[in-house]
C-alpha cells in the first residue's frame, strides 16, 4: 500500500473511532438526564413490558421492552422528593421492580411508602417501604436497550467473531506480502 493510501486508511479510521466515541458519549449524557456525572448512577436494561402501556404525561413516559434505564440511586434521606409519577426502581424478592408512584403516604418521622403500578398492569404492586426503594428511573433509551439486546445474541456474536477473522486474516496476508516482497511494486512502500 502507497504512503498516501495509509493516511487515508488511517484517517478514516481516526473519523469512525472519533464518531462512535461521540456518539456512545452522547447516549450516556442523554439517558443520564443531561448530565456526565455518574456518580449513584446504575444502568438496568429492562425485560418485561409491564411499564410500556400508553404514554404518560409525566418526564418518564413510558418504557419499552429492551429499552436501558438509567437509574438515580437515593441515599435515605431523599425519600422525600420522590413525587406520584416517577417511576421507582425497587426491589422485591430478588428482583429489581421498575414502576411507576400512584400515591404516597407520610407515615411521619421521615418514613414513606408509596403504592406502585406498572404502566401496562391492570393491579398495583402493593405498597412498597422506603427500604425495598432503590432509586428513581431519570432515563430511558429504546434504542442503547436495542443494542445491547442485540448484543446478547449468540448469532451476532458469531457475525462478530467471521468479521473479526476476517480482518487478522487479511491483515497478516498483507504484513506477509509486505515483508517478503512479492508485491507487485517490488516490496516498496
Amino acid at each position: 500500500m502507497s504512503n498516501k493510501k495509509n493516511k487515508v486508511v488511517i484517517a478514516g479510521l481516526i473519523m469512525i473511532i472519533v464518531t462512535l466515541a461521540g456518539a456512545g458519549a452522547y447516549s450516556v449524557y442523554s439517558l443520564n438526564d443531561d448530565s456526565f456525572d455518574l456518580s449513584n448512577r446504575e444502568v438496568r436494561l429492562v425485560v418485561t413490558g409491564s411499564m410500556d402501556g400508553e404514554k404518560q404525561d409525566y418526564k418518564i413516559s413510558t418504557i419499552p421492552v429492551d429499552s436501558l434505564i438509567m437509574i438515580k440511586l437515593l441515599d435515605e434521606n431523599e425519600h422525600c422528593d420522590i413525587r406520584v409519577g416517577d417511576v421507582l426502581a425497587f426491589e422485591r424478592g430478588n428482583k429489581i421492580i421498575v414502576h411507576r408512584v400512584i400515591e404516597i403516604d407520610d407515615l411521619g418521622n421521615g418514613d414513606y411508602r408509596f403504592l406502585t403500578k406498572g404502566d401496562a398492569n391492570a393491579t398495583s404492586d402493593g405498597y412498597i417501604y422506603q427500604e425495598a426503594v432503590k432509586g428513581v428511573v431519570i432515563g430511558v433509551s429504546p434504542f442503547s436497550g436495542k443494542l445491547v439486546s442485540l448484543a446478547k445474541e449468540w448469532f451476532v456474536w458469531g457475525l462478530v467473531l467471521i468479521g473479526l477473522a476476517a480482518v487478522i486474516i487479511y491483515s497478516v496476508r498483507e504484513i506477509i506480502l509486505i515483508y517478503s516482497g512479492d508485491k507487485k511494486d517490488g516490496g516498496k512502500s
